[in-house]
């Protein structure tokens, strides 16, 4: 069994509520920011994966952007 103690003990309900709040405004700040393309672009990534019609495209990593000319 793990000797770790849960999350409930470590962190009291306002911390993980306060952390939440954290999270969510972050997130509509960063929505508030993105321009209308990258919007469209996420809502149709959403939109297929919620679909399942084919498999979630994949950032390439930054070695295979990088070209060695």
């Amino acid at each position: 069994m793990n000797n770790e103690r849960k999350l409930s003990d470590k962190y009291s309900v306002e911390e993980i509520m306060s952390a939440k709040r954290r999270a969510r405004d972050r997130l509509v700040d960063a929505v508030n920011a993105a321009d209308k393309d990258s919007l469209e672009l996420a809502a149709e990534f959403v939109k297929v994966a919620l679909r399942g019609t084919r498999p979630i495209s994949r950032p390439k990593r930054y070695k295979d952007l990088v070209s060695d000319d």
